[in-house]
């Protein structure tokens, strides 16, 4: 076993700019800032990667929530498999990152 396993291989990003929900970009802020020795760009690709590993696609009630225009940086290898969740889901990229992230949160025991 490496000692630096737990660490991605270096891969080109490419830069998306999408509307995530306020209160799920709080949270990322907090837990990069407070918790987490990780970029919020590096927290959206591992809520990613676990979406396309798994593709717990789960819709959820979008009223009354806030969209704000961030542009996170995500791994080429990522986006791709994104592009294949949209061509099989048909839904769109933006919303399968907040899909992802959402995911990823409850998860955590952060929101419900």
């Amino acid at each position: 076993m490496s000692y630096f396993n737990k660490f991605d291989k270096k891969e080109k990003t490419i830069g998306r700019t999408v509307e995530v929900d306020d209160r799920f970009y709080t949270i990322l802020e907090k837990l990069s800032k407070e918790t987490y020795d990780a970029s919020i760009n590096k927290l959206v690709n591992a809520a990613i990667e676990k979406l396309v590993e798994t593709e717990n696609i789960k819709t959820y009630d979008q009223t009354n929530s806030t969209k704000i225009v961030r542009t996170f940086l995500i791994r080429s290898s990522l986006m791709n498999s994104l592009k294949d969740l949209r061509k099989k889901y048909k839904i769109p990229v933006y919303l399968l990152i907040n899909i992802a992230i959402r995911n990823a949160l409850v998860d955590e025991g952060l929101i419900k």
